[in-house]
C-alpha cells in the first residue's frame, strides 16, 4: 500500500473531499473493526486514527527510508503549505487526540522551528513519537541527592 502515490496526487484527495463534500462522516472498517473516522466541514478534514499502525503508514507515504519523525514532519511542509494556500485544513489525530494540523488553521509555536513551516503545526510531539516509534519513549525524572 505505500508508495502508490506522488504528492501531487496525494493532495488532490483532500482537495476534492473539501471542495465536493460540505459536511459529513466516514468510519473505515477493516474485519469489523473501526481503523480511521473521518470528518468533514467547512474545508477542514478531521481523520482520527483508532490504530496506531494506519497513522505510521501514513506518515511513511513520504520516504522509503527510516527516518525520524522530525525529518517526517519536514516531508509534510510542501502538502501542508498547499493545503494552506487552499484555505484547507487536515487535522491528524490518534483515539481522538490532536497531534497534528496541516495547512490553514495550523498555529505552530517550538513545531515551526522544527519543520521550517508556519503551515504545521505539532500538537503533541511526544505523542506523535512514541506512536510512530517500535519502542516506547519513557520520562525519567533525576532524583536530588
Amino acid at each position: 500500500m505505500k508508495h502508490l502515490h506522488s504528492k501531487p496526487e496525494l493532495l488532490q484527495i483532500p482537495k476534492l473531499l473539501a471542495h465536493t463534500l460540505k459536511h459529513g462522516s466516514l468510519t473505515i472498517q477493516t474485519n469489523n473493526e473501526e481503523k480511521v473516522q473521518l470528518q468533514i466541514e467547512n474545508n477542514r478534514l478531521d481523520l482520527n486514527f483508532l490504530q496506531k499502525e494506519q497513522l505510521k503508514t501514513l506518515l511513511e507515504l513520504q520516504t522509503e527510508t527510516e527516518e525520524s519523525i522530525l525529518q517526517k514532519l519536514k516531508n509534510l511542509k510542501t502538502i501542508a503549505e498547499q493545503l494552506k494556500q487552499n484555505q484547507l485544513t487536515i487535522t491528524i489525530s490518534h483515539k481522538d487526540q490532536k497531534l497534528l494540523t496541516l495547512g490553514q488553521e495550523a498555529k505552530p509555536t517550538i513545531s515551526q522551528v522544527i519543520t521550517d513551516s508556519k503551515a504545521i503545526e505539532a500538537h503533541n510531539l511526544l505523542e506523535l513519537i512514541r506512536l510512530t516509534n517500535n519502542t516506547e519513549t519513557k520520562c525519567v525524572r533525576e532524583r536530588a541527592p
